[in-house]
């Protein structure tokens, strides 16, 4: 222990206990190893001075251990989320993965992880919400906030600040349902090719997403079934979609193609590829159909309603859609006017039936 002097800087020397976090002065204690510290000076003077405010920290147990890795910046940390074996599993991986860099590494990339606070997360999410709905935000902080939670179980954090702000939810409930007449006029103006998705959409109310990944391996024309994996479906619960008579006929008559019974692959193709760009077609579509604020998600409020308006109860609905709660059954379920107006007239006839009775 003591001073010692080098051409180029004094050095001191303490012996010390290291239990992986802390430094703490071992002075007579078992298990104590020397360590020396470049004090970064040529002035006996002040390398005594160096020497004290060392041997103080010592006694106080701050001086962090050399086993404690440096914090990371974000920008780091984000590798090495990536590579979490849990986060590859994530079907939103790829989704993930790009907004991560091309989002939120761009804007929180040179901070470091402890660093990071709730001004942090209010910056972002007011930056991004220029010109953006809600709804988009939010799954960036969701995302963000998945990023630190994993952070925390290594120790890399103490806290989430992600979880501190508030999410609002986005006001973006839609009751946009086709009437007969636009249903007809969209069937014919989206090409050929689109046509049994479109129906697969407003026949059953699969998601796209799950309409455009479905294999032939999921379908069941004997007992009219489609049996979605849990890995194909938004919730992660697998479930079976009845098929309409109508489906089955597509299906079938998909199934078969110039003379060869298809039995494996992607149901819906456009020259062997997976179909994409979906977004455009049905823009298209719209347009030519004359039918305004529509999209290819909506078909799934579609089918809720005419399922619902067919006097199927609700539970039965939400098994078929793949609805986890009822609030979210009454966001696709709409209300059409003339549904409102029969309800007005049953409660008339009701109560006129009711002063009959009572002359």
């Amino acid at each position: 222990m003591g001073l010692t002097k080098r051409k180029n800087s004094y050095y001191v020397e303490f012996p010390v206990s290291d239990d992986g976090k802390t430094l703490t002065l071992a002075r007579g204690a078992p298990g104590g190893k020397l360590k020396r510290w470049k004090v970064g000076t040529l002035n006996k003077t002040i390398a005594r001075q160096q020497e004290a405010l060392i041997k103080t920290d010592l006694m106080k147990g701050i001086v962090k251990s050399d086993q404690v890795a440096a914090p990371k910046t974000f920008s780091q940390w984000a590798d090495d989320y990536l590579q979490i074996e849990e986060v590859r599993q994530l079907r939103s991986y790829r989704e993930r993965r790009q907004r991560i860099e091309k989002v939120l590494t761009p804007f929180l990339g040179k901070k470091l992880l402890p660093d990071l606070t709730v001004k942090d997360v209010e910056a972002f999410r007011h930056e991004r919400s220029v010109g953006r709905a809600q709804a988009m935000v939010n799954v960036d902080h969701n995302i963000l906030r998945h990023m630190l939670k994993h952070a925390m179980k290594r120790d890399l954090l103490t806290r989430n600040v992600a979880s501190l702000v508030a999410a609002p939810k986005p006001k973006n409930a839609r009751d946009r349902v086709l009437e007969a007449d636009e249903w007809e006029r969209l069937s014919k103006a989206v090409p050929k090719w689109f046509q049994p998705v479109l129906v697969m959409g407003y026949h059953t109310g699969m998601r796209l997403n799950e309409i455009l990944g479905m294999l032939w391996e999921w379908v069941d024309l004997e007992r009219k079934r489609i049996f979605l994996p849990a890995t194909a479906t938004k919730t992660g619960q697998a479930r079976e979609v009845p098929m309409t008579p109508t489906v089955a006929r597509l299906l079938s008559a998909l199934r078969v193609q110039a003379g060869v019974v298809r039995m494996k692959g992607l149901v819906f193709t456009k020259q062997g590829r997976r179909l994409t760009h979906t977004y455009r077609i049905m823009r298209t579509a719209c347009q030519e159909a004359k039918i305004d604020n529509f999209v290819f998600h909506d078909l799934r409020h579609c089918a809720v309603t005419n399922l619902a308006d067919a006097g199927v109860d609700t539970e039965t609905i939400m098994k078929i859609v793949g609805h986890s709660s009822v609030d979210m059954f009454l966001r696709y379920r709409a209300i059409k006017a003339d549904t409102l107006d029969a309800a007005m007239y049953r409660l008339n006839t009701l109560i006129t039936r009711g002063r009959e009775a009572v002359i």
